[in-house]
């Protein structure tokens, strides 16, 4: 997938952040600032916005930092199952049948199920374990 942004001009940007937030940008807010935000806006439009995951640990990191000004790299997990954009289908052909699994915030879907890993759905379609993003094919073994 591949977003191209073209950038409005300064009173369309300044419109765009009327529109978003009801009032003029503050004075101190430079075009490259409004243009990030506009990007940024424009990136959640086309692959969706952070997993609540995601919006819950940066919530954590902003209390954290707010309390004493630092950010402790352990308080950052690295995403266990963001392997792809939410929406993401994966197709795996086993033993001559097509499986299909779609990403989801919370988990994989597979024929009308939720699940919580690809580990799960794997060794359902074959009866033993697995590593599931190995089955899938999105990790080399």
């Amino acid at each position: 997938m591949h977003l191209t942004v073209n950038l409005p001009s300064n009173t369309e940007l300044k419109e765009f952040w009327r529109s978003k937030f009801e009032q003029a940008p503050f004075y101190y807010l430079n075009k490259i600032f409004i243009a990030k935000y506009y990007i940024y806006e424009k990136q959640k439009e086309f692959f969706g916005d952070l997993s609540n995951t995601s919006k819950k640990q940066l919530d954590k990191l902003i209390l954290n930092y707010e309390k004493d000004k630092t950010i402790n790299l352990k308080d950052v997990q690295k995403s266990k199952s963001q392997i792809f954009p939410v929406g993401t289908k994966l197709i795996r052909e086993y033993k001559g049948q097509i499986y299909e699994v779609i990403i989801l915030d919370n988990g994989y879907q597979y024929s009308g199920k939720i699940y919580k890993s690809l580990s799960a759905i794997a060794n359902y379609i074959t009866g033993t374990r697995w590593n599931g993003k190995v089955f899938f094919g999105v990790k080399n073994q």
